[in-house]
């Protein structure tokens, strides 16, 4: 096994990162940085260090593979969503105590000291805000921990900056010292959240683009670590293209048009679940049955599976990380573009979806959707947005319809997976 291909299986074991969507050429290069690039002594003793340990050429390793992308109040709907949550249902629950939150990863500081600022308009005094920050990245904390801040964090477009937060310094803005003590910064990485059993429940939970490059068993494993770490009347923000991911987990779309916020309940990984392990008893009890019960519901509920999906279309694995940096517009101008090159991929059709739902363009988003389902009718993504919009839509059977769809999709998918690991 090659070095490049070693560290890559490292990277899958340690913190979860997928080896597709990390890529060889991406490894290739932090190990050039870390390593050196001639084939010498020092670099074999290097290679050997970080192979056996997680010491100083390791970390140098995540800070090259890992590329923090935040700013402050980014999308701003998550925080208007966490303000009305906090006035109009924290508070009157709870006339004292304390409002915990976690936000993890935190990359550079700018969302926990956002979700702090929320919480002081919100009403709520100092004392009675504890913040967890979190990250894989120590660059990024030492920053983090500075607290100053140039034009870069300053993107949103919203108007919800607020200058009496700031202190202006030679480097840029720094965050006053009364919101900087609310948040507390420490090193942790998403597959072992120990550190925090012992400080859950939270109130309020950020895990915003923390699973963009981690395989499916890693996505999963975060989504349930996290929802036993969130406050039963709590709320978990994520980001719009891992939101099917923890809906799967067993988490419930709160009622906030585009602030991607889940809270706990029974949602479509556990309704599906539930719904094959009584199909298994069944057919344990009937079994000359199966085949004709499986025909049946599938002409009630769904379309007849597709063929097998396409290879992934060329730049959609880069638009996709465009759409969860939020540059929507490039994202969107890359997906357009592979249509307009002949490309018949649902994952295309669905990112233009995710991204015009963004937009706040609803029929757009489920036309796109819908032509997705029309390539793929088990598209899971594209059918757990088409839930979510019919339940704001008031179709609380369509969107149930779609959701028991999605988690059979959900479940076939993992039943294939595991077959290919057998």
């Amino acid at each position: 096994m090659s070095v490049a291909a070693a560290v890559t299986k490292l990277l899958s074991d340690r913190l979860g990162l997928s080896p597709e969507l990390l890529g060889t050429a991406s490894v290739e290069r932090a190990l050039e940085v870390v390593l050196g690039k001639e084939a010498t002594a020092e670099r074999a003793d290097r290679t050997a260090r970080l192979l056996g340990t997680e010491g100083e050429e390791w970390q140098r390793l995540i800070e090259e593979v890992i590329v923090p992308e935040t700013w402050f109040f980014r999308d701003d709907e998550p925080f208007r969503c966490l303000a009305s949550h906090v006035a109009q249902e924290w508070l009157p629950a709870h006339p004292t105590g304390t409002f915990s939150a976690l936000c993890i990863p935190c990359a550079s500081g700018e969302e926990p000291f956002s979700v702090a600022m929320t919480l002081l308009d919100a009403g709520l005094e100092a004392a009675r805000i504890r913040i967890d920050a979190a990250d894989v990245s120590e660059r990024a904390l030492a920053r983090a921990r500075l607290a100053i801040y140039g034009k870069s964090s300053f993107r949103e477009k919203s108007g919800r900056f607020r200058g009496e937060y700031f202190v202006e310094r030679p480097g840029g803005r720094q965050v006053r010292e009364e919101v900087a003590r609310l948040v507390s910064f420490q090193k942790a990485n998403l597959l072992d959240l120990f550190l925090f059993r012992q400080r859950a429940p939270y109130d309020v939970i950020f895990c915003r683009n923390g699973l963009i490059y981690f395989d499916e068993r890693a996505r999963g494993e975060v989504a349930r670590a996290l929802r036993d770490l969130l406050h039963d009347a709590g709320l978990l923000f994520t980001g719009h293209t891992e939101l099917p991911h923890f809906l799967a987990a067993g988490y419930a779309p709160a009622d906030h048009p585009r602030s991607f916020a889940c809270r706990k309940g029974r949602g479509a990984g556990e309704e599906a679940v539930a719904n094959h392990q009584a199909v298994a008893t069944t057919t344990a009890k009937v079994p000359a049955a199966p085949s004709l019960q499986g025909s049946a519901a599938m002409k009630r509920d769904e379309p007849p599976p597709a063929a097998p999906a396409p290879e992934t279309p060329p730049g959609l694995d880069q638009a996709r990380r465009l759409a969860d940096r939020g540059e929507l517009a490039a994202a969107a101008s890359i997906c357009e573009r592979l249509l307009g090159e002949g490309a018949q991929d649902p994952g295309v059709l669905a990112l233009l979806g995710v991204i015009r739902e963004s937009e706040g363009n609803a029929a757009s988003a489920q036309e796109f959707f819908r032509q997705a389902l029309y390539l793929d009718p088990n598209h899971y993504e594209s059918l757990m947005h088409m839930s979510l919009i019919s339940e704001r839509h008031g179709d609380v059977e369509g969107s149930r319809r779609y959701r028991a769809r999605a988690g059979r999709a959900f479940l076939r998918q993992e039943g294939e997976l595991a077959r290919e690991r057998l």
